[in-house]
C-alpha cells in the first residue's frame, strides 16, 4: 500500500490534502504498476523472461498523458479524460483475461495430433547405427507407425522428491534432494502415488485393481502415468516437433543429464533446456515409467488411435534415459523394459492428465477413434464393412428414461409406467424436442434448428442431440476398448440384454444387465434407440471416413440396438444391425440415448 500510496501522492503530485483517489486515478496507479508484468516476452535458455522497452515505457507514457489531461480538465476537456478511463478499463480487462491459465499447476498442454511412433535402426546420417556396446540392450523400436492422439496435459518436469513426500510422506530416492526426480520407485509405487495425489486434489483416481490386474480409466480426471504413445509424442515435441535426436535438440549437451555430464547422479529437474513444448528432461537425468505392458511385436499390431499398450505382460515400458546412461538411451524412440515391481535409482516418472475433465452427470466420455463399420457376413444393409473415424462424445450411461423425460417434457407418452423404465412411444420428432428442451434448461446450446425433414443438427453446439449412426455403432462395440464382441458387452446376449427369451415381452428397469466395455448400459436390447442419420440402404459404399452424419436427406430415420420384442428378426441385437423407422412413428418399443459433443 506504501507503493501505490506514494505513486498517488508523489508520482501523479496530488497534493497531500486529497485524501481518497478517483476511480480513474486508481487505473493508472495499478496499470503503472502491472503492465510490465503482464506484458513480459518469454525466451532465452531456462525460459526467462524479459520486457520489451517499448512495453516497459508504456505505463509512463500513460502517466504523461494523464497529467497532461489533468490539467487539460480545467479547460472543460472531459472528453479525453473517458477516453483514458475506457483506455485503462480495457487493459484491465486484458490482465483478468490472461491471469487465468488453463494448464493445471506444474503441467504444460499437449495438443492432439497425428505423428509417426518408433524408428528404424539408423536414426540419423551422423549415428548410422546403434553403438555395439548397447545393441544387447535394443528394443525392437519397428516398424515405424502412424498414431493418433487426443490432447492431454504432462509435467514440465519429472515428479520431484518434495511433490512425493508431501503426498507418500517418506522418500525413498539414493540421491537425495527436495529438487531432485524421484527415484527407485516400482511401477506400482508410481500408479499409487497418482492416485493418492489424486484424492488430495479432489479428483477421481484413474487406477483401480491391483497387481497385475490393475486398471486404467482414462476418462477420470486424475493423475496417471502417460501411455508410451503420449510420452514419445511429448518428448518429440509435440505439433512444434523439428525431429530432433533428443528431446530439444540433437546436441545432448543441451538437454540431457547423461553418464558423461552427471557424474553419475540425477540432478535437479529444469536445469537443461527445454523441448519445443517448454518441457524439460524427457531425455536424461531419469528415466520414466509409462502405463503400458511390454510386447516386442506390439508396434506391428497397435491401433492407429490412442494406443495404450498390449492387455497384459511381464513388464512394463520406462523412456528417456538416465542420468548414468550411455548417450544412445537418451533418443526420443528409445523403448525398455521392465517388471513393475522393479526399482532402480535411475528410475522416476512423470504425470500425465486428461484435458477434458470428468464427464457431464450421467454420461460417458467415448474417445474418439477408427473402427470397422458394419458387417460384411450379414445383410445388405450392413455391407460393407468399411473404416469409420469418429471424434470424442460424451453418451448416455443409460437410455432416456422415463423420470428424465418427465422433467424435462411435463409428460409421460409410455406405454408401460416406471419412472427407472426408459421411456418410450415417442417419435424421432420428440427425441429432438426433448434434445432441445433439455438443452435449454441447462443452459446449453441447443443442436437442432428448422422444422420436419428440414431438421438440422449443428454438431458444434454443446447441447444434447442424438447420437449418428457411426457413433452409436463405434460406442455399442465398446470404443477402443472393444473386444469385437457380438451384442454389445459380451457374445452371450442374456449377460447384457433384455430381448424376446428373457423380456416377457416388456421393457425392464434401465442398468440391470452388464454394461460394455464403455461402461454402457442396454445398446442391446430393452427398447431400440433413435439415431440421427436419415436411412440408406447403399450408405455404407460411400460414406466418408471421418464423422459420417449419414446421408442428406430420405424417407427413414435409423434406429439400433434392438428391443424386448422379437421383431423384425431374432438377432436385431448385433453391434452392427441397422433398422429404420419413418421419423413421426411411435412405438412401444422405440426410445433413445443422447449424446454431447466434446468441447
Amino acid at each position: 500500500m506504501k507503493k501505490v500510496e506514494s505513486v498517488l501522492n508523489g508520482s501523479l503530485g496530488w497534493g497531500k490534502t486529497r485524501t481518497l483517489a478517483t476511480f480513474p486515478q486508481i487505473l493508472f496507479c495499478l496499470l503503472s504498476l502491472i503492465l510490465p508484468k503482464i506484458f513480459t516476452i518469454q525466451g532465452g535458455e531456462g525460459g526467462a523472461s524479459a520486457s520489451h522497452p517499448r512495453v516497459e515505457a508504456l505505463p509512463k507514457r500513460l502517466i504523461r498523458s494523464y497529467l497532461t489531461l489533468h490539467k487539460k480538465e480545467k479547460g472543460g476537456k472531459m472528453f479525453l479524460r473517458w477516453f483514458w478511463i475506457f483506455i485503462s478499463v480495457l487493459f484491465l480487462s486484458v490482465l483478468l483475461i490472461s491471469s487465468s491459465g488453463e494448464e493445471p499447476p506444474g503441467m504444460v498442454l499437449v495438443k492432439g495430433g497425428e505423428f509417426r511412433m518408433g524408428a528404424v535402426q539408423k536414426i540419423s546420417d551422423e549415428e548410422p547405427v546403434r553403438p555395439t556396446s548397447v545393441r544387447s540392450y535394443y528394443i525392437e523400436e519397428e516398424p515405424v507407425h502412424p498414431v493418433t492422439l487426443n490432447s492431454f496435459y504432462i509435467g514440465q518436469y519429472e515428479v520431484t522428491q518434495a511433490e512425493w513426500k508431501a503426498v507418500m510422506g517418506n522418500n525413498p530416492s539414493l540421491y537425495k534432494g527436495d529438487n531432485l526426480p524421484v527415484e527407485r520407485v516400482t511401477w506400482y509405487d508410481a500408479v499409487e502415488y497418482c492416485n493418492k495425489r489424486s484424492k488430495k486434489e479432489g479428483l477421481t483416481p484413474c487406477y483401480s485393481g491391483k497387481g497385475d490386474d490393475i486398471a486404467c480409466d482414462f476418462n477420470a480426471d486424475g493423475y496417471r502415468l502417460p501411455t508410451e504413445a503420449e510420452w514419445e509424442y511429448a518428448c518429440r515435441g509435440g505439433l512444434k516437433s523439428r525431429n530432433y535426436t533428443y528431446s530439444g535438440s540433437n546436441n545432448i549437451e543441451e538437454v540431457a543429464w547423461y553418464g558423461l555430464n552427471s557424474d553419475a547422479k540425477t540432478q535437479p529437474v529444469g536445469q537443461k533446456k527445454p523441448n519445443e513444448l517448454g518441457i524439460y528432461d524427457m531425455s536424461g537425468n531419469a528415466w520414466e515409467w509409462c502405463w503400458d505392458w511390454f510386447d516386442v511385436n506390439y508396434y506391428r499390431t497397435s491401433p492407429r488411435d490412442n494406443p495404450r499398450g498390449p492387455a497384459t505382460g511381464k513388464t512394463r515400458i520406462y523412456r528417456g534415459g538416465g542420468a548414468g546412461g550411455h548417450y544412445f538411451w537418451m533418443t526420443t524412440t528409445g523403448r525398455y523394459t521392465y517388471p513393475p515391481s522393479y526399482h532402480h535409482w535411475f528410475i522416476g516418472f512423470r504425470l500425465v492428465k486428461n484435458v477434458s475433465g470428468p464427464p457431464p452427470p450421467g454420461m460417458i466420455l467415448v474417445q474418439g477413434g477408427t473402427f470397422n463399420m458394419g458387417n460384411n457376413e450379414r445383410g445388405a444393409g450392413e455391407k460393407p464393412a468399411h473404416q469409420v473415424m469418429v471424434r470424442s462424445f460424451y453418451m448416455g450411461k443409460f437410455e432416456v428414461t422415463q423420470e428424465e423425460w418427465m422433467a424435462v417434457m411435463g409428460n409421460n407418452p409410455a406405454r408401460y409406467k416406471c419412472v427407472s423404465n426408459p421411456i418410450h412411444f415417442v417419435s424421432w420428432y420428440d427425441a429432438v424436442e426433448y434434445c432441445n428442451k433439455r438443452s435449454q434448461k441447462e443452459g446449453l446450446t441447443p443442436c437442432y434448428t428448422g422444422k420436419g425433414d428440414d431438421i438440422t443438427c449443428d454438431f458444434n453446439a454443446d447441447g444434447y442431440r442424438l447420437p449418428t449412426e457411426s457413433e452409436w455403432e463405434y460406442a455399442c462395440r465398446g470404443g477402443m476398448f472393444s473386444r469385437n464382441y457380438k451384442y454389445s458387452g459380451s457374445s452371450n446376449i442374456d449377460e447384457v440384454a433384455w430381448y424376446p427369451e428373457n423380456s416377457n415381452f416388456t421393457v425392464h428397469f434401465v442398468g440391470q444387465k452388464k454394461p460394455n466395455e464403455l461402461g454402457i448400459y442396454d445398446m442391446s436390447g430393452n427398447v431400440w434407440e433413435w439415431c440421427w442419420d436419415w436411412y440408406d440402404v447403399t450408405y455404407y459404399k460411400n460414406s466418408p471416413v471421418k464423422n459420417p452424419t449419414g446421408p442428406s436427406s430420405g424417407h427413414h430415420r435409423v434406429m439400433r440396438g434392438g428391443s424386448y420384442f422379437p421383431y423384425p428378426t431374432d438377432d436385431h441385437h448385433w453391434c452392427s444391425f441397422r433398422f429404420y423407422e419413418e421419423p413421426y412413428r411411435n412405438f412401444n418399443t422405440i426410445g433413445f440415448r443422447v449424446v454431447r459433443t466434446v468441447k
